[in-house]
């Protein structure tokens, strides 16, 4: 039997991930089986082992792809601003309508946590996060709408806000607009007296 090439490897890999996916999202974690979704990706048991080592390396892989899908999305919003500060609202009101899908509420918000404990939650969170925030910050302060140095607090800060702001949105605690007007507010304390807006 001829050896699989790596592309078919790296698609079987694929469609595992994308089925797990689904099982997570609908069933959650503790009720999805490998069994399960080994059947439904139409692979044996031991391909999916051969992959990944468990179902907790699964979930991890599902989560780390959501957060990459994540962080497109909040570049992709913020390419759509025509000023800076408008540019990094549009990124963060992306990210917080990204947080409202079902696969983000139920991965992320709920079952992620739990599964990869918060160290590693927040490691594989923050790996594009916290420099999309430094580089938001870093060209509000260029523009002159930043009255203090973006420290690298001062962008966990932000960067932590936003992330509750998108758990509470994944939650349903509270709306994207809601979230929004928290986020802008922040933004507004931290501008020069003459440009922070009301």
């Amino acid at each position: 039997m001829a050896r699989r090439t790596a592309a078919e490897a790296a698609q079987t890999r694929q469609t595992i991930v994308d089925t797990a996916r689904a099982a997570f999202t609908k069933d959650g974690y503790a009720a999805a089986s490998t069994t399960q979704i080994a059947q439904q990706a139409s692979v044996s048991r031991g391909a999916l082992y051969h992959h990944f080592e468990d179902k907790a390396a699964l979930f991890e892989a599902v989560f780390t792809e959501l957060v990459a899908e994540y962080d497109g999305a909040v570049t992709q919003g913020g390419g759509a601003g025509t000023n800076t500060r408008e540019a990094v609202l549009l990124a963060a009101r992306a990210g917080l309508e990204f947080a409202c899908r079902d696969d983000y509420r139920q991965i992320a918000v709920a079952d992620g946590p739990a599964v990869l404990g918060l160290d590693r939650w927040h490691e594989i969170d923050g790996a594009h996060g916290i420099s999309s925030m430094q580089l938001g910050l870093d060209m509000l302060r260029a523009d002159g709408q930043l009255a203090v140095e973006p420290t690298p607090a001062l962008v966990q800060a932000l960067f932590g806000a936003l992330t509750e702001l998108a758990f509470a949105c994944g939650k349903g605690d509270l709306t994207v607009d809601e979230s929004m007007d928290a986020f802008s507010t922040l933004l507004d304390q931290l501008a020069p007296a003459a440009t922070a807006r009301s």
